[in-house]
């Protein structure tokens, strides 16, 4: 009689997260696809931004708390959009204005929830890094995923992850 009643009681807890699961479904599609839109806008601005080497820019559309870890694996945790911004402009001060942008695409968009998604874009700098000391940092590609967050109506990069793709 006991594990009758679990298994009534596991039953109907298993129902109600079904129904609630297929009625979220139901409501997900145009609410996702808009939101999948302003994500997609988010990591055109973002790129468009590395690619100027605008850290102002790049500092805007991220959350002042971001996380970052590069392509040497260190973590960076900026405590404001100053200090992010820093981050950026210093990295950005070795690059010449001469190099050539990657290729960036879009590989996947995953949401963990209504305001939080995984972004995950390939990066192609097919011609390397032209470095202002007249250095070339060979070709390479990576891997970037990015954790996205909507604050205030507002979708922002609240991490950024670096790896490379080695063949």
């Amino acid at each position: 009689m006991r594990n009758q009643l679990r298994n009534l009681i596991w039953f109907g807890i298993a129902s109600a997260f079904l129904t609630a699961s297929v009625s979220a479904a139901k409501q997900r599609p145009s609410s996702m696809a808009g939101a999948e839109r302003a994500i997609r806008s988010l990591m055109s601005r973002w790129v468009e931004a590395y690619k100027d080497l605008d850290a102002k820019r790049l500092a805007e559309l991220e959350a002042p708390e971001v996380q970052v870890v590069d392509r040497f694996g260190v973590l960076h945790l900026a405590s404001g959009r100053t200090e992010n911004e820093k981050l950026w402009s210093d990295s950005f001060e070795a690059i010449s204005r001469n190099t050539v942008p990657p290729a960036v695409t879009i590989a996947r968009i995953r949401f963990l929830g209504p305001d939080v998604a995984i972004v995950q874009a390939s990066w192609q700098f097919r011609e390397g890094i032209l470095l202002v000391d007249g250095e070339c940092v060979p070709p390479f590609s990576e891997i970037d995923t990015y954790v996205v967050m909507k604050s205030h109506g507002v979708w922002l990069v609240a991490a950024h992850n670096v790896q490379e793709n080695k063949p």
